[in-house]
Formats: C-alpha cells, sequence, structure tokens
C-alpha cells in the first residue's frame, strides 16, 4: 500500500485529504480522516441518544431546573453527530445534489450554531445555579419553567443570527474544511472572527468565570458557617462534629466539569480560528485535528454528566 506525501488532490485524480498518511489507492477515499469523523459521530449519536432517553424515562432528573439546558444541550450535540454524516459521505465520495461550495457553506453554519447553543447553554446553566446560590428564597419564583423554555429559544434564536453573516462575511470556522472548496476557496475574514469573539466567546467566557468564581466563594463562605455552627451545637451536646460539605458547592462541581472540559477542548480549536483569520498561523492538519477535537465535546458532555450523576 502506498500512502500520498500530499495534502491535496493532484491531476492524478487523488481525493483532496489533509492528513498527510491518510489516502491508500486501494480504497481511494481519506481512510484516517473518514475513520475519525464517523468514530465520532457514532459515538456522538448514541451517547446523546441515551441521554435524552434517560431523562424522559427517569423524572428525578428533573428535580434541578438546570436539566432544561442539560437536555438542550443534548439535542444539540446529537444534531453535531447526524450533520457529521455530510462530510463522511463526502469523504466517500458519495453523490451529493447540492454544489459542493454550498454543502460546505452549510455543514459549517449548522454546526457553528449547534456549537454556540452549546457555550450558551452553558452560560445559561452557571447563571441559574448563581441565582440559586445568592437568591435561594425567591429562586423559585425567579426562575420558572415558561421562563427557561423562553430563554432556550432566545438562546436558538440568538445563535442562528449570529453566524447568519458568515454566508457573505467569512468562514465561522473550520467544520467544512474536509471539502476542497472550503479549505481552498472559502477564507476567514478578521472582522468577522472580532464580530464572532465579541458577540459570543468573550461574554459566554466572561460569565462562565464571573458566575462560578462567586458560587465557589458563596460555597466556601457558607460551609464555613455550617461547620463552625455544627461545632459549636455539638460541643454543647458533647459530640464531635464533623465538617460537611455544601450540597449546592458538589452540583455546582459537577455543572463546572463539564464547562471546564468544554472549553479545554475548544481552546485549541478557537486559538487557531484567531491565528489564522489574523493570518498569522496557517496549517490545514491543525485546522483538521482542532475541529474534530472540538466536535468530540458533544460526547464528552454525556459521560461527564453520567459518571458525575449518581441519580
Amino acid at each position: 500500500l502506498k500512502m500520498n506525501s500530499s495534502l491535496v488532490g493532484n491531476q492524478s485524480g487523488r481525493p483532496f485529504c489533509l492528513l498527510a498518511i491518510s489516502y491508500l489507492e486501494t480504497i481511494n477515499f481519506c481512510l484516517l480522516e473518514v475513520v475519525i469523523i464517523v468514530f465520532l459521530m457514532v459515538l456522538i449519536i448514541s451517547g446523546n441518544i441515551i441521554v435524552i432517553f434517560v431523562f424522559h424515562c427517569a423524572p428525578l432528573l428533573h428535580h434541578h431546573t438546570t436539566s432544561y439546558f442539560i437536555q438542550t444541550m443534548a439535542y444539540a450535540d446529537l444534531l453535531v453527530g447526524v450533520s457529521c454524516l455530510v462530510p463522511s459521505l463526502s469523504l466517500l465520495h458519495y453523490p451529493i445534489v447540492l454544489s459542493e461550495s454550498l454543502v460546505c457553506q452549510i455543514f459549517g453554519y449548522v454546526v457553528s450554531v449547534l456549537k454556540s447553543v452549546s457555550m450558551a447553554s452553558l452560560a445559561c446553566i452557571s447563571i441559574d445555579r448563581y441565582i440559586a446560590i445568592t437568591k435561594p428564597l425567591t429562586y423559585n419564583t425567579l426562575v420558572t419553567p415558561w421562563r427557561l423554555r423562553i430563554c432556550i429559544l432566545i438562546i436558538w434564536l440568538y445563535s442562528c443570527l449570529v453566524f447568519l453573516p458568515s454566508f457573505h462575511w467569512g468562514k465561522p470556522g473550520y467544520h467544512g474544511d474536509v471539502f476542497q472548496w472550503c479549505a481552498n476557496s472559502w477564507n476567514t475574514d478578521p472582522y468577522f472572527t472580532l464580530f464572532i469573539v465579541v458577540m459570543l466567546y468573550a461574554p459566554a467566557a466572561f460569565i462562565v468565570c464571573f458566575t462560578y468564581f462567586n458560587i465557589f466563594r458563596i460555597c466556601q463562605q457558607h460551609t464555613k458557617e455550617i461547620n463552625e455552627r455544627r461545632v459549636r451545637f455539638s460541643s454543647q451536646d458533647g459530640e464531635a462534629g464533623e465538617a460537611q460539605p455544601c450540597p449546592d458547592k458538589r452540583y455546582a462541581m459537577v455543572l463546572f466539569r463539564i464547562t471546564s472540559v468544554f472549553y479545554i477542548l475548544w481552546l485549541p480549536y478557537i486559538i487557531y480560528f484567531l491565528l489564522e483569520s489574523s493570518n498569522v498561523y496557517s496549517n490545514r492538519v491543525a485546522s483538521f485535528l482542532t475541529t474534530w477535537l472540538a466536535i468530540s465535546n458533544s460526547f464528552c458532555n454525556c459521560v461527564i454528566y453520567s459518571l458525575s450523576n449518581s441519580v
């Protein structure tokens, strides 16, 4: 078997492959790209279907209002997995009715919108936990099911609108780079990159950092006060008091893990997105790897939540 040493197709009819070691002449398609995408697609679809199924069958999981946002993320991640079918079929040379330019633009837009929904949902989850801890007495009147549904609707509408200019302004990311037209002809625009950072990345990151910092600070203070009272009363009764962790902090830690993994997996993508759009650094292999590393987060969410939630 002879490996292709080129990143792009040439006049011999070889397929367009971003990863140099991915082409095998005997099967005539980009093997490594197909394996990575199909593997992630199967994990993402199966994992999120299980999460959605469990939520519908386990009423106890609806005890927290954040279940609305977690289910929203599960549906968005499921659609990410389904949308991965498009590049996998393209790499396998299945005929596509629409033009390659339109297909890759639509694919890039759809995946960007879905990941924006996840990012906004994580920010809303952190706000929800912040309200629950800072205003526990009025939480149930402030956070109601119909307000949560309106918030989720706003998240979807905002995500659709913020990436809509990508069809005329520039590439929103690297989700379409498995298509040759997207890699060679659809460039990023520094102004559009700045627009996305200002309208999505920066506000979401600021909200998450601000809320979780204050959540853990307040929980630490509450834990200290509870333990001091427990020690005081137990000493009066002649019993040794044991330190008890704040229950809100335990639940916040579950959500904080999900949020941390999200930003860890998306950080290489965001950095590369900024570098490429600023004409500082451009590499197709890095483009592919950072993109699909970020997309793998759609599977990690359900794993982290499942391992962290005893219910």
